[in-house]
């Protein structure tokens, strides 16, 4: 596969999507080591300069993995360590899963640290931390991988990962899908006379049946967790895509910009009633034009556009999802206000409707159905599950139908030691993501109750037929996250200070502390005021924006 045609297939995950609130507290249980035999090693080609800048060794015998331990995922990890082991010599394996809990704050923690001790972890967290300091999975792409018949990118979906256009980067290697939906409970929905909602209007209309039926007609996550990363995060990056589509017109590749690709971008045209219009196979996207748009004003966060979205957000939010206690409710606090059938509604990803056929398997036959964190929920209610996609806001300001977040999934990151090393951790790696890896790691997963979160993009891998027929019954609709759809968001970049200011500002609105233009003027002193070091973050500097035809230098 021609390097340049990757970059341009794979720009289509997720910048930020966590599945933070989906771990569990486990951790001192999340530890296994496992000695075994190392054989060969694929290796990238090192350079005179890499030899000459390659940092002291590290144990390379040693690969520590310190992903979040999700249910099932400290079975499935051991697993396809052990299955590894048995292929090669001389290696410790040690699988060491983190609590979800404060996972951002341990690993960012690990990316500063001088000596860190962890090798894989879920980098989606890390912020802008992991800059220059992760594996660059670009570079050990075209590799003969010994675990297939081809290269390493031959054996999983490359076109569905996240590649950082401007300094030819990928390292988020992210294995299966994930949809975000609506679930909700049928049987309230039949009592108060209500329909699954096609259009924000119907959504405030089934809202208020539901409660004046004497239901919470929402169950929602409303902390800082939320907001950065789980429920609250998602809608506001699916609502505003509504209303700045055209935009792509604007960061689009034009003709003689460095990653110009005449095969697609010589052949686009702009069509907003198609979903999949601005996916990375139909256009490429300059990360100069998004920022440069953004300095001269062009692209902004005070927009009627972002007015109209959180106008409407909160006419549903807190109101019909629990008022005050709203702000006070976690993930699993949601999840267990939906089960105990005291709310209608929840946005969840697809997984959550397999997540739910087992817990009610598990209940039926008198077990405890518990939450991510291993906590009992109690008075789990037995209904009838449905699920629809996300109602469209309509007015003067939105430009094209909802989309959702339908993304690749997994956001498993390396950090970069030595020359040695990263090769030891990238054939690891290459194994994981074969069939015959993601089979044994799979496999042992599910019989350990783990949840997948949709299609794998490993190819040859199927699931049982329960899981595989709940995730072909869903509908795609198309997705948001595509580089720069949704760069302003949330305010822009991945800085903790950044979603800190979205938090404040946001649930200052929310809450009738400030009206819906301060809040967009404070939206974009957000952007503002970080848009340096986002720029940084994409390997973009300031020279680089008066000549976006040419390669970023960073200067």
């Amino acid at each position: 596969m021609k390097m340049k045609k990757l970059m341009a297939l794979a720009m289509a995950a997720a910048m930020t999507l966590s599945l933070a609130a989906c771990g569990s507290n486990s951790a001192d249980k999340g530890k296994t080591v496992t000695d075994q035999p190392t054989q060969n090693q694929t290796v990238k080609e090192e350079t005179p300069k890499d030899k000459e800048e390659a940092a002291p060794k590290t144990d390379t015998a040693t690969i520590t993995i310190c992903t979040t331990n999700d249910p099932g995922k400290q079975a499935a990890w051991t697993a396809v360590a052990e299955a590894y082991m048995k292929k090669h010599s001389d290696v410790k394996v040690v699988v060491d899963l983190k609590a979800s809990e404060n996972y951002d704050q341990w690993v960012q923690t690990e990316f500063t640290s001088k000596e860190p001790t962890a090798d894989i972890v879920n980098i989606n967290l890390a912020g802008d931390t992991s800059k220059g300091k992760s594996i660059n999975y670009m570079e050990y792409f075209d590799n003969k991988s010994p675990y297939s018949d081809g290269t390493w990118a031959e054996q999983f979906d490359v076109s569905k990962q996240k590649v950082n256009m401007a300094d030819n980067t990928m390292d988020a290697l992210s294995l299966d899908t994930v949809q975000v939906i609506w679930l909700y409970n049928a049987d309230i929905f039949n009592k108060a006379g209500a329909e699954p909602p096609k259009t924000w209007d119907e959504m405030i209309a089934a809202c208020e049946k539901i409660q004046a039926a004497g239901y919470q007609p929402i169950a929602c996550d409303g902390d800082y967790t939320s907001f950065y990363a789980l429920t609250m995060g998602w809608l506001a990056q699916i609502y505003h895509d509504q209303t700045n589509r055209s935009e792509v017109e604007i960061t689009r590749a034009k003709e003689g910009d460095y990653c110009y690709d005449p095969d697609i971008d010589g052949k686009w045209k702009y069509d907003p009633t198609d979903p999949y219009n601005d996916d990375a196979d139909h256009l490429t996207q300059n990360p100069i034009r998004a920022f440069a748009a953004v300095k001269d004003g062009s692209r902004s966060g005070n927009t009627e556009g972002f007015k109209a979205v959180w106008t409407n957000l909160a006419k549903v939010y807190p109101k019909y999802a629990g008022g005050e206690s709203f702000f006070g409710t976690n993930f699993n606090g949601s999840k267990a206000l939906f089960y105990q059938g005291k709310a209608a509604m929840m946005v969840n990803v697809a997984s959550g409707i397999v997540e739910f056929n087992n817990d009610m398997k598990a209940l039926a036959s008198g077990e405890k159905v518990q939450d991510s964190e291993g906590k009992a929920i109690e008075n789990v209610q037995k209904f009838t599950l449905g699920t629809f996609n996300m109602p469209s806001m309509e007015g003067p300001e939105f430009e094209a139908k909802a989309r959702t977040i339908e993304v690749a999934n997994g956001f498993i990151g390396c950090i970069s030691k030595d020359q040695d090393h990263d090769d030891k951790v990238i054939d690891f790696l290459m194994y994981f993501s074969s069939s015959e890896g993601q089979s044994v790691y799979i496999d042992a997963g599910l019989e350990n109750g783990m949840v997948p979160a949709g299609q794998s993009l490993v190819y040859n891998i199927s699931y049982p037929d329960e899981i595989q027929n709940a995730f072909d019954s869903l509908k795609l609709i198309g997705n948001v996250q595509k580089d720069f759809n949704n760069q302003l968001a949330r305010g822009i970049g991945e800085s903790a200070d950044n979603f800190r200011n979205f938090y404040e500002y946001s649930y200052d609105f929310l809450t009738a502390k400030i009206d819906v233009n301060a809040w967009a003027q404070k939206h974009q002193e957000n952007i503002t005021s970080h848009f340096e070091k986002a720029m940084a973050e994409k390997g973009v500097g300031a020279s680089d924006l008066a000549n976006p035809q040419n390669a970023p230098t960073g200067n």
